[in-house]
């Protein structure tokens, strides 16, 4: 008595077929390409995945370097209030503003200030990434060489004139601005070459302090 279900018989060899072949090349060929493709993924993205350096950003205190009180003698700390919070996707951290004493001293009024924000978590890179590309984003933005991970400086008019210098520090945003007055009467400001150089000075003391 024959069985219903007779199991199909395999010959040896196995017929050969050029267009099964001709697949099974292309389907080898596709994966190692994604294979080198997802390595290059992977190596190009792998620090934007990581949560970065700084699980908190710096307080205004860490912004009080020898840079500052060359450029602002006699400084005050005008400013020091939280930017962000937990809630924030942009991250979190501080502004911190400091001047020349009011009143008639014996120097020239000026002024710095500070601004530092951490984004901690997965994806920190990538978020501090976007915060400077967002706030670098002026047509006048001009990179700034060796400083941090990017770095882009800027001149800013209008109310009291500054330099800005902004910076990208692992998953850390910090941006100085400096501006002082050209006499004691404050009728005019420091030109922009010199209120740029004293932006950069401040941020290129920033960075070194940050620890770590």
């Amino acid at each position: 008595m024959n069985h219903p279900y007779q199991r199909p018989v395999v010959p040896s060899v196995q017929p050969r077929s050029r267009g099964c072949a001709a697949a099974v090349v292309v389907v080898l060929t596709l994966l190692a390409v994604l294979c080198v493709v997802g390595g290059v993924w992977f190596l190009l993205s792998r620090e934007r995945l990581e949560t970065g350096h700084f699980e908190a950003a710096p307080v205004c205190a860490e912004g009080e370097t020898e840079a500052l009180a060359g450029l602002v003698p006699g400084y005050e700390l005008a400013l020091e209030e939280p930017v962000g919070n937990g809630q924030n996707a942009f991250g979190e951290g501080w502004q911190c503003r400091w001047a020349t004493p009011e009143g008639q001293g014996e120097t020239v009024p000026a002024f710095a200030t500070l601004v530092v924000v951490a984004s901690p978590g997965p994806g920190g890179v990538l978020t501090a990434e976007d915060n400077f590309a967002h706030t670098t984003s002026n047509p006048q933005a001009a990179p700034v060489a060796d400083l941090g991970d990017e770095a882009a400086a800027w001149y800013r008019t209008g109310g009291f004139p500054a330099g800005c210098v902004g910076v990208r520090e692992s998953n850390l945003y910090l941006e100085t601005c400096y501006g002082a007055a050209a006499d004691y009467a404050v009728r005019n400001s420091v030109d922009e070459e010199r209120a740029m150089e004293g932006a950069e000075e401040l941020a290129r003391a920033a960075v070194a302090a940050l620890p770590g």
